[in-house]
């Protein structure tokens, strides 16, 4: 006879600030800035792994294409995703500009 495990209830992502008068406060989380902030330095990091790889490699330092193409794409995927953090700020910026008050 199969056995069915219930489900047990899942811990929150965020813990919500602590208040003992039980007040509804807003998860927290990273600001924006932090998340831009990090966003550019993985991309910047990724990037000077792939230029160095790429060296390497026409250089004649090393054999493991994989690697370097592996490499290549991380830092394609870094600049695409820090683009689009940067684009999707600046399009919601314009937005709230052009709420009515």
């Amino acid at each position: 006879m199969i056995q069915i495990v219930p489900i047990s209830q899942t811990s929150p992502l965020f813990e919500k600030q602590g208040s003992s008068s039980g007040e509804n406060q807003p998860l927290s989380g990273l600001p924006f800035a932090d998340i831009l902030q990090q966003s550019m330095e993985t991309m910047q990091e990724t990037q000077k792994i792939s230029n160095q790889d790429a060296y390497d490699l026409a250089m004649g330092y090393t054999d493991d294409i994989a690697s370097v193409m592996i490499h290549s794409a991380q830092a394609t995927a870094a600049l695409e995703l820090t683009v689009q953090i940067a684009s999707r700020a600046v399009s919601a910026y314009k937005e709230v500009l052009q709420m009515q008050i």
